[in-house]
């Protein structure tokens, strides 16, 4: 049996990667696992597909607030100190980073980021990433 071809737009694939990428959350916290399957899998599809796929994990710790005693970095982190960008039709800017602080931060400092879809590997200061 042959099975039928789906397509899917671009806000289509958007939206779908979008919601398995929440299915890699627990309890606030990546499951590193699951993040990386994911990634795994997601890559194969970009590769069939033609598509460029970029992400990037943002942390930071608020300048006016001291980390919860429950952080273990970077196995766990603030939820709310934490965010996952992820592009599809262009790189990562640090433009784009800089949307999620102003969305999302306070009084942002120590801005680390990483590709690692895992959030463990690869923490880097914001101005040394984006050289």
């Amino acid at each position: 049996m042959t099975l039928p071809m789906i397509q899917l737009t671009l806000e289509q694939f958007q939206a779908l990667t979008t919601l398995a990428h929440q299915g890699t959350m627990v309890n606030g916290q990546v499951d590193v696992n699951k993040a990386n399957n994911l990634n795994s899998f997601l890559k194969t599809i970009e590769r069939a597909n033609g598509i460029t796929r970029d992400i990037l994990w943002v942390q930071w710790t608020e300048s006016d607030s001291p980390l919860p005693p429950t952080t273990r970095f970077p196995d766990v982190w603030p939820p709310t100190m934490r965010f996952f960008i992820e592009q599809i039709t262009r790189k990562i800017a640090k433009t784009d980073v800089q949307k999620v602080l102003d969305a999302h931060a306070k009084k942002p400092v120590d801005v680390l980021v990483t590709r690692d879809p895992g959030a463990r590997l690869g923490w880097t200061a914001l101005d040394s990433f984006f050289l």
